[in-house]
């Protein structure tokens, strides 16, 4: 995975604890990817979370949003 991905900038919130990232942020998002966070959180995650919640908004079959709970994480 690049480690180089930077966060979002068109990220948008929706409610206090709901972000929204939009399909058009990346070629072959079907659907929009939702986070569920405080914006503490939000600002706390790394990078490599965006890549992978906008890569299950790629995924075939998918239906209205991928989702991201507030303790997102990729790798270990």
């Amino acid at each position: 995975m690049d480690r180089n991905i930077e966060k979002p900038k068109d990220i948008t919130q929706v409610t206090d604890y709901i972000w929204e990232i939009p399909p058009s942020y990346k070629k072959g998002m079907l659907v929009p990817a939702r986070i569920y966070a405080s914006r503490k959180l939000l600002q706390g995650m790394d990078a490599g979370v965006f890549e992978q919640v906008t890569n299950v908004a790629c995924l075939p079959g998918i239906q209205k949003y991928a989702f991201c709970m507030p303790d997102g994480h990729w790798g270990f």
